[in-house]
């Protein structure tokens, strides 16, 4: 108790110093902000929702569309725009093709030889022709071994790209220049094959340079795509990604927003298209870029060295931010190649020294890729570190925090009362209880995401409001308990796409974490032991009853959740005062037994006595003492006091 009392005061000195500082960051400059009402944060909501929608990873459709009867001829890709996207890439584990690559390529160029590759892309009769040629090179011997050895991905494409371009061009008169377009639909899929067999294979989270590079070509690639023409009949096909729709039945994170906030589909379609044109991809990545900005130059408009104890955890901090922007950047320029085509020098060069995944625990469902990537560089305007923060960001609310809070307050109403509902028709295959559905843990993940809320503010949040559920009586023990548990969860104990808890491992390492979340945590765990001691003193009432309530939760939480954290502190006087309340409830209520027992085996007119009743009087103490021995014999001492002796001490 001594190091958490310590660790203490250290957090309310630190407190005082942030407090007196004056100093302008995300967790100040109260007065400037607007009073958060359910508008607000169903708004932030619906935004981040809608975002996820945008981001979404679209299918790929064949589109059939008659034959033109003449076309105008159109470039192709040389053999230089085909590599200057490797030229880039540094020489390093992350850009070459793993071990055991080509082996994995040879089957999966026999099987759509053999017809076993099933998509439909791979079934084109010209497909099958121009990688059939390519697998007898790869089964040279001297061309694999060299490829074992170097394992360089541009060899293998150079290869391909020449015997296509042989393959194709067979039969072709001289002024006919189609084939040369259909070279860059077959080296795409063929760049496509390569990239499902490094995600296939888990090797893409290893070689995140590589696995870019390759999704980039293959888009390059497919630009002229819809000139392809089929040489056998008067149609051509295209693949095209499927169309947004923008309507709400599309959008299952918007529908489960409104349904949080209680609007109806009309109404979240309509705030959607109101706000269409500005919650967009580029304002989603102009918003990460300006955050970035604020934290390189130490604006304090995001956390800072102050709001930490030690340089330590501030650095740590920092540094699990880069690559999370980084990764989240790369997907929505990924999403949206215009982004890219938009800015100097297209796509950023890599920095190889950071491919660290997203330290949040989460289902990734606006996209999944792991490859960091600087975009220092890239510039869409619109940004201005001077502006109020309200009116910097467009998916960032001025105080992410206390909206991120009301939310989650908003969401676990929702999901407690439909729980309530699925409790019932639980059986002892599926657990009743659930403390947050999927979808509504998918949105607080994206939420945090996109707010940049870190791990260890999730876990105190989330614990804070169930404090105040629990203080306002609208949640019980068993709550309290799976809400403690959740938190808990080791992330480590399952695979990640099964976590049903969205905090990390931060939940174990204290040092790390913010003096404002220190302090909350040690703030709302007094709360909690409060109101646990108020419902330990009312069910320790009971323990004369017939019937009483059990008194194991209570002292469960207290010990195991409460009283073993290292943030919570004890006071030895409320202590003491508790205790005091606790022996005069209880020699009250053995008073109150005694003399009910009394008025039931002795009787009024004293006349009337026998030794008898007496004796029977001792009994039926010495029996309810028995009883009450047997049902505390888990606890037979409660706060200091043994129930069965306050009793016997009251008879004597």
């Amino acid at each position: 108790m001594s190091t958490a009392s310590s660790q203490s005061r250290g957090v309310n000195r630190r407190i005082n110093s942030l407090q007196n500082d004056g100093r302008h960051s995300r967790n100040s400059s109260l007065s400037r902000r607007r009073p958060l009402t359910p508008a607000i944060a169903s708004s932030h909501a619906l935004r981040v929702a809608y975002l996820t929608y945008l981001l979404h990873p679209r299918t790929r459709r064949i589109q059939t569309a008659p034959a033109a009867p003449a076309r105008p001829k159109r470039s192709s890709t040389s053999i230089h725009d085909l590599m200057s996207d490797f030229s880039l890439v540094r020489d390093s584990k992350s850009t070459r093709i793993p071990h055991g690559f080509v082996s994995e390529l040879e089957k999966r160029l026999t099987g759509v030889l053999m017809g076993r590759e099933k998509k439909k892309e791979y079934q084109d009769h010209l497909v099958v022709r121009t990688f059939a040629v390519f697998l007898n090179v790869l089964k040279e011997d001297s061309f694999r071994k060299r490829m074992e050895k170097d394992r360089r991905a541009e060899d293998l494409l150079l290869i391909f790209y020449s015997n296509a371009v042989k393959e194709l061009s067979k039969g072709k008169e001289q002024e006919d220049d189609s084939w040369k377009l259909m070279v860059d639909r077959h080296v795409a899929l063929f760049v496509r094959l390569l990239a499902l067999i490094l995600k296939s294979n888990d090797w893409a989270k290893d070689r995140p340079e590589l696995a870019n590079r390759l999704t980039v070509l293959e888009n390059k690639l497919l630009l002229q795509d819809q000139d392809l023409m089929d040489s056998n009949g008067p149609t051509s096909t295209t693949e095209v990604l499927a169309p947004l729709s923008y309507d709400v039945k599309d959008m299952p994170l918007v529908q489960h927003v409104a349904k949080i906030f209680g609007m109806t589909t009309l109404q979240a379609q309509s705030e959607i298209d109101k706000h269409k044109s500005v919650w967009t991809e580029k304002a989603a990545l102009r918003d990460l870029k300006t955050y970035q900005t604020q934290l390189s130059l130490h604006t304090r408009k995001t956390l800072c060295r102050e709001d930490f104890e030690t340089d330590e955890a501030f650095e740590s901090w920092k540094k699990s931010e880069g690559p999370d922007l980084s990764q989240m950047m790369l997907a929505i320029v990924q999403s949206n190649p215009e982004l890219a085509k938009s800015t100097p020098g297209a796509l950023p060069q890599f920095n190889a020294s950071v491919s660290d995944d997203l330290s949040s625990p989460r289902d990734r469902t606006s996209y999944a890729i792991d490859q960091s990537v600087d975009f220092s560089s890239l510039s869409l305007g619109g940004a201005d570190g001077d502006s109020e923060e309200s009116d910097t960001y467009t998916f960032i609310p001025s105080d992410p925090r206390g909206v991120y809070r009301f939310i989650l307050n908003q969401t676990l109403t929702h999901d407690l009362r439909d729980r309530e509902i699925e409790a019932s028709q639980a059986t002892s295959d599926t657990p009743s209880m659930k403390l947050l559905s999927k979808q509504s843990t998918e949105m607080l993940n994206e939420i945090c995401l996109r707010w940049r809320i870190p791990n260890f503010s999730r876990i105190v949040l989330f614990l804070d409001v169930i404090q105040s559920k629990y203080v306002d009586s609208e949640i019980d023990l068993n709550t309290l308990d799976s809400a403690f548990t959740f938190v808990k969860e080791s992330p480590s104990s399952e695979p990640r796409a099964k976590r049903s808890s969205y905090v990390a491992s931060s939940v174990f390492d204290r040092r790390k974490w913010s003096v404002h979340d220190l302090q909350t945590m040690q703030q709302l765990l007094s709360k909690i032991h409060e109101a646990l001691l108020r419902e330990l003193y009312d069910v320790m009432m009971d323990c004369f009853e017939a019937k009483p309530r059990p008194i194991g939760p209570v002292m469960y939480i207290l010990e195991h959740h409460i009283q073993m954290d290292p943030n919570y502190t004890e006071d030895p006087a409320d202590i003491d005062r508790f205790s005091s309340y606790v022996q005069d409830g209880l020699a009250q209520k053995a008073t109150e037994k005694y003399q009910s027992l009394i008025g039931q085996l002795i009787p009024v007119d004293q006349e009337s006595w026998r030794f008898d009743n007496v004796i029977q009087l001792g009994d039926a103490i010495s029996k309810l003492a028995q009883k009450i021995q047997k049902r505390y014999r888990n606890n037979p001492e409660i706060m200091g006091y043994v129930i069965r002796i306050l009793l016997l001490e009251d008879e004597v």
